[in-house]
């Protein structure tokens, strides 16, 4: 939680989007508890009964994704990316600031492509109520689908936000 630490440090209240990350962040955590309770089930079911849990691999599939999505926004927020610190130690304030910017703009572009190559499917997705699965166990792909729009643009205002409090000197370049 630096993002917010430091946030408290130069005399800001939490923000709605620095609450608003840190429950999607909860809600991701008990998504993929709920993800290891239907594993175990499945194991346990196949091994022990000869009956395994139907849509196990489906619903795998489509939840690291949904779960990556809900965690993503809180990661950025607190500035929990991978960065190579090696360089970004040996440079100056100012240049990390630059760094910073420049990533932050990068992860901009990023999720402005995902959107942008993603939303013609996303609209496809709802008009033909997409399905994984068939037979005995079936799991809807057009609410992944939207998560992965609705969060990619979550993401593009946090990069945003990062990128003004960069720069007005409301929040510090962090060292590695």
């Amino acid at each position: 939680m630096a993002g917010l630490q430091e946030a408290e440090e130069v005399g800001e209240k939490q923000d709605f989007v620095d609450r608003s990350t840190e429950v999607l962040s909860t809600v991701s955590a008990f998504w993929g508890l709920l993800l290891c309770a239907v594993y175990l089930y499945d194991i346990i079911g196949r091994e022990a009964f000869n009956a395994p849990f139907q849509g196990t691999h489906e619903l795998v599939a489509n939840s690291i994704v949904g779960i990556l999505f809900l965690e993503l926004p809180s990661s950025i927020k607190r500035r929990a990316m991978i960065r190579t610190v090696f360089i970004f130690n040996a440079v100056s304030d100012q240049m990390r600031r630059i760094l910073d910017c420049t990533t932050y703009i990068l992860g901009i572009l990023l999720f402005a492509a995902i959107i942008w190559g993603g939303w013609d499917t996303m609209i496809t997705s709802w008009k033909l109520l997409e399905i994984e699965g068939a037979g005995a166990f079936e799991v809807p792909v057009y609410p992944v689908r939207t998560i992965i729009i609705i969060f990619s643009g979550i993401c593009c205002f946090i990069y945003m936000q990062l990128i003004y409090y960069t720069i007005t000197g409301k929040i510090t370049p962090k060292k590695g």
